[in-house]
């Protein structure tokens, strides 16, 4: 099971193609280029001669530029938050990676890997559809009962519940010794990566677009259309308008990405479990105002997850209640859950006769050679050929994974005898599919790795249908044979030719009668808790890092100026705005720190509260929280933002510029929000999470400056870096040359920073605006509040407040910080609040249920 070493891939037009060519011939199995006697595969052309032109120069550029857009897009695999170490020991997230290269099928080929894809799909749909039935295949022993009613797959709560549907389905293939395909897994309870293949083609399609723009290709934008609808159509039938949400576990989960991606390619609402309730035996988004009802939903949480009053009861993913709703038929899951009992490998060797008797057809597509060791021959057989065969545990999971015979040790294969002989029923052996190899581009050239081909379906009325192409994964590794995304497996983008030129393959479109009542209702979402509270603190943190940035590249370069001039007035002045950091961040110097280097602290240092890389580092992950309801966009910026704070700030490296850097990349966000957001509920949520932390921070600016007085020459220098860091300094200097604004420095200021309604930096102007805000959150009382304050500040007298050594204006500025932070924890309490932690009393049937 090796694969060769890579090969070096000569500049355009020296024969690069033939090296490949020479090399996968030694590999012992077909590959995607080249047939068994050495022959380009005609289809092939389109790439080859891309690579031909390319050399390894342009395709190590192509690799480059992948991996930039795989960042900006913020693709990923794996927990929000999982860092893995990089070469300079500093921490980043894990990242899907994409070979440039894709694996091109063509359109004869596909045709009839389509229709064998079909057909496993309607096996899977009868052979669920009997499991939960009447059990014939059992009762008649086609299938040995042991296989099935011991799996934990097999969900006993579900049985009997009606009008359940495998809406989707996905199938992993790999090509056998003989260039055919074989079946490796059926997967059909939470299908994952078809977001994946969509994100795999946009990013390819960049990468290579010549060749993509020119190249005859089966278009993927259909697949997610027909999906759509037939998750719609999957609602119960007296429901006119279906509601559709995607249940998910959280950016915790290794596939949050797709499942995010996903819900932005349908239309659907993104919800986790605390987002729900059960209420009259039908499922609801929560929601402070109306309550949204769900007809179907997206199941992408372990079925054994999803309710903890029936299945597990320590689950905190799933919804109480939900798996009565579904037997009520108020609400369809998709997949249904039980449908994970599909996945066995146990099921394998049964299947072909499985086949035979509820299709009356062979079975197309075949599985690697199986025994179940239940089987006293197909024990034998597993326990006699071990160091040839993978021997899989039937319930798939993270304790217990395949082992490939071959990889182990002689003790090892002794000690998995022993594990098989103690619990025979629990494994199989399967004989290695072969796996044509693949070429992914490597800094030495080309290398053969083995491929696996994941095909997507969806099955809408009585048809199936099948995502042209899929999720390609290749794995370049001689130590291991596994292809996972999990064991390292490189992505790549499979692209399907086709005959028509438009692309498109007779998916299913939108009936025109309903689609706009389904816009509508995605518009009329109720906004849930989680959600609001997530929308709320991005905007907060975006500003909180603006605003923090804005104010240390003044006092910088103040710093930079003065600070090497103790005792002069601008050495006092650069004392004030540093102090003002030091109160608004927390973050104070060290021993013998300098002031430029005190301000690189306020920075750097994600995991620092109070730095500017820790804001940003929250506002990610608040927005990876509610990545289905932000612009896309948002990720490009957000990412040239991280990488930003990343850099080197140490030695000659100037702090000015970094920070320029990085309000560049904010006011880029704040434009993306601004201009991409429909002013709906959402909207006010993340609005006003802007305008209380503009607010606060202004107040707070003032406080720690402008409500202290100071000698008249320090107080002036003060006044203007308070009004440079809020932006409002060349409105300052026109009103006072033309004498349109008040004559003194400080009255000034504080119209400009206090009362003026017409400057967007302002504290009534953020007011203002955060009413409107919380009334789009339909909350009147939060908005009457707003109202009081922005009364309160328009009848300040500001001569009489700045007046002495402004002890009232101290008093007024307190006042309207207080009444700020009322309004945010009084709104936070109001409509952010999340369910208590979930308790169910187990009592010994819920221990037995599990096991």
């Amino acid at each position: 099971m090796s694969v060769p070493v890579s090969v070096p891939v000569s500049e355009p037009g020296t024969g690069a193609l033939a090296d490949y060519r020479d090399l996968v011939g030694t590999a012992g199995g077909p590959d995607e280029w080249y047939d068994d006697a050495g022959r380009l595969r005609p289809d092939q052309e389109p790439i080859t001669s891309a690579v031909d032109g390319l050399g390894l120069t342009g395709l190590l550029a192509a690799r480059a530029e992948a991996r930039r857009l795989v960042d900006d897009d913020g693709i990923r695999y794996g927990a929000a938050g999982a860092d893995e170490s990089t070469d300079d020991g500093s921490q980043r997230s894990r990242s899907w990676v994409i070979d440039p290269l894709p694996v091109v099928i063509g359109s004869g080929e596909w045709a009839g890997l389509e229709a064998a894809v079909r057909q496993r799909a309607r096996l899977m749909q009868l052979l669920h559809d009997d499991l939960y039935g009447r059990r014939r295949l059992l009762t008649d022993r086609v299938v040995p009962a042991d296989v099935v009613l011991g799996h934990p797959g097999f969900v006993r709560a579900a049985d009997g519940i009606e009008h359940q549907r495998l809406v989707l389905t996905a199938t992993d293939l790999a090509r056998d010794t003989a260039g055919g395909w074989t079946v490796i897994a059926d997967k059909t309870a939470a299908p994952a990566g078809a977001g994946y293949a969509m994100a795999n083609r946009r990013v390819t399609s960049r990468v290579l677009g010549p060749v993509h723009r020119r190249a005859s290709l089966a278009r993927l934008r259909g697949f997610f259309d027909t999906m759509a609808q037939a998750l719609g159509a999957a609602a119960p039938g007296d429901v006119d308008v279906p509601r559709v949400a995607m249940l998910t576990p959280g950016t915790g989960s290794e596939t949050s990405y797709d499942q995010a991606f996903l819900a932005t390619l349908l239309g659907f609402p993104l919800v986790e479990g605390d987002d729900l309730n059960v209420r009259d035996g039908r499922v609801w988004i929560r929601s402070t105002g109306r309550r949204e009802p769900v007809d179907v939903v997206v199941r992408r949480v372990d079925a054994e997850f999803c309710d903890p009053l029936e299945l597990r009861g320590d689950s905190q993913l799933g919804l109480p209640g939900l798996v009565e709703a579904a037997r009520r038929g108020a609400v369809r899951l998709a997949n249904p859950l039980g449908s994970g009992v599909l996945e066995n490998a146990g099921l394998a060797p049964y299947l072909p006769a499985v086949a035979r008797l509820l299709l009356d057809e062979d079975l197309a597509l075949p599985s690697a050679p199986t025994w179940w060791c239940g089987d006293p021959a197909g024990l034998s057989h597993v326990l006699t050929h071990l160091d040839r065969l993978v021997v899989k545990p039937l319930a798939r999971g993270a304790v217990v994974a395949a082992r490939f015979g071959w990889e182990l040790t002689a003790a090892e294969r002794d000690d998995l005898r022993r594990e098989v002989r103690a619990r025979p029923w629990a494994w199989v052996g399967q004989e290695p599919v072969a796996m044509s190899t693949a070429p992914v581009v490597t800094p030495a050239g080309l290398a053969p790795g083995r491929f696996v081909l994941r095909t997507f379906g969806v099955a809408h009325g009585d048809e199936h249908h099948v995502m042209p192409g899929g999720l390609g994964r290749v794995n370049t590794s001689a130590e291991s044979s596994l292809v996972s995304n999990a064991s390292g497996a490189l992505a790549k983008d499979v692209w399907v030719l086709t005959d028509e030129p438009s692309g498109v393959r007779g998916w299913t479109t939108p009936d025109p009668a309903t689609q706009p009542a389904l816009v509508r209702l995605q518009r009329r979402t109720a906004v849930a808790p989680r959600v609001a509270d997530n929308l709320y603190w991005v905007g907060r943190y975006a500003e909180r890092a603006e605003g923090v940035a804005r104010l240390l590249r003044v006092a910088d370069d103040l710093a930079e100026d003065h600070a090497a001039r103790p005792g002069t007035p601008g050495a006092d002045t650069t004392e004030v705005m540093v102090q003002a950091a030091v109160a608004l961040t927390g973050i104070q110097a060290q021993p013998g720190q300098g002031a430029v280097d005190h301000l690189r602290a306020m920075v750097g240092r994600p995991h620092r509260v109070g730095t500017v890389a820790h804001a940003t580092q929250r506002l990610v992950a608040a927005a990876d929280n509610v990545r289905d309801q932000l612009s896309q966009d948002i990720w490009h910026v957000l990412s040239r933002l991280s990488r930003t704070l990343v850099a080197p700030t140490a030695g000659e490296a100037p702090l000015r510029a970094q920070l320029d850097t990085v309000l560049e990349s904010l006011l880029a966000v704040a434009g993306v929000v601004h201009e991409s957001m429909v002013r709906d509920q959402t909207w006010g949520f993340l609005d006003g999470g802007i305008r209380v932390e503009r607010a606060q921070h202004t107040v707070a600016l003032l406080r720690a400056t402008l409500a202290v007085e100071r000698p008249p020459i320090i107080d002036g220098q003060v006044t203007e870096s308070v009004l440079e860091a809020c932006e409002s300094i060349l409105t300052h200097r026109r009103r006072t040359a033309s004498g349109e604004g008040p004559a003194w420095p400080i009255h000034s200021a504080i119209s400009l920073l206090l009362v003026d309604v017409g400057n967007p930096r302002s504290v009534a102007f953020q007011v203002a605006r955060l009413a409107e805000a919380l009334r789009l959150a339909d909350d009147d009382l939060l908005v009457h509040r707003a109202d009081e304050l922005g009364e309160h500040l328009a009848g300040l007298d500001l001569v009489e407040v700045c007046a002495g050594d402004r002890a009232g204006l101290w008093t007024v500025l307190g006042t309207v910080e207080e009444t700020l932070r009322s309004i945010s924890t009084d709104l936070s309490a109001r409509h952010f609040r999340r369910k208590p932690t979930q308790r169910v009393l187990m009592g010994d049937w819920a221990r037995a249920a599990r096991g």
